[in-house]
């Protein structure tokens, strides 16, 4: 077994796991995902030894086992759109959906804004909503939740408020870090940024092996936790 396979056995559910857990057949799933009313699998290995993903493109992964992999959070969004598919007619349905999203998303946002950090480009200083702004990052979000983005990087996307969460805390992040490449902290910097890398490694996922030399995780968990070492030693 490969160290991908290990990974996406231990952290994700393979299309037929996901289609029993949620008693469909696997075309109904696909019906699902093709009418972009559930995210797409995050990962996809294919039978020439590929890893597929929207965020970090085709890797080489010889030897790794072929199929679609979702997180298990796909088992709330799949009974959300099936929920909304009773409840309404099928043209609304996708407006239903997204709107739904990002509606519940904002609403994290506005919350964040106030207790983790500002986002000037969504909230006046009032925490009146930017509603420009605010539009951009939510129907950002609503493109990156349907292309299976947060099921490859945010530790637990079953809920907007979770995905907002971790985007925003790798936002505050990148920031005051200079994504990761800060070298020199002040002791009340280091004990804030050591706070902050805690809570944005328990928020992501961990990455897979074929992945994670590229990934935010390293940038901004790993080097940034050596730099903040190396700031240490040399005070």
């Amino acid at each position: 077994m490969t160290e991908l396979n290990k990974y996406l056995e231990k952290h994700f559910l393979n299309e037929v796991q996901l289609a029993n857990a949620s008693a469909m057949h696997i075309d109904e799933l696909d019906a699902l995902i093709h009418d972009r009313l559930v995210p797409a699998p995050s990962y996809v290995v294919t039978s020439a030894g590929n890893v597929c993903s929207f965020v970090f493109g085709e890797m080489s992964a010889p030897g790794s086992k072929p199929g679609r992999y979702f997180p298990p959070s796909q088992l709330a969004w799949i009974d959300r759109a099936r929920r909304a598919i009773a409840a309404g007619a099928m043209a609304d349905i996708k407006a239903s959906l997204k709107t739904q999203f990002t509606v519940n998303f904002a609403t994290a946002l506005a919350t964040l804004n106030l207790s983790t950090w500002r986002l000037r480009d969504s909230f006046g200083d009032d925490g009146a909503p930017i509603h420009a702004g605010l539009r951009v990052r939510t129907d950002a979000a609503w493109e990156y939740f349907l292309n299976g983005t947060f099921g490859l990087c945010v530790a637990y996307p079953i809920s907007e408020a979770h995905i907002a969460y971790k985007e925003v805390l790798q936002e505050k992040l990148t920031q005051i870090s200079d994504n990761g490449s800060q070298t020199v902290f002040s002791p009340q910097q280091a004990q804030a940024t050591h706070e902050l890398i805690d809570a944005y490694a328990a928020a992501s996922m961990p990455f897979s092996p074929i992945e994670y030399a590229s990934s935010s995780r390293k940038r901004l968990v790993e080097d940034l936790r050596a730099n903040l070492r190396a700031s240490a030693a040399a005070a």
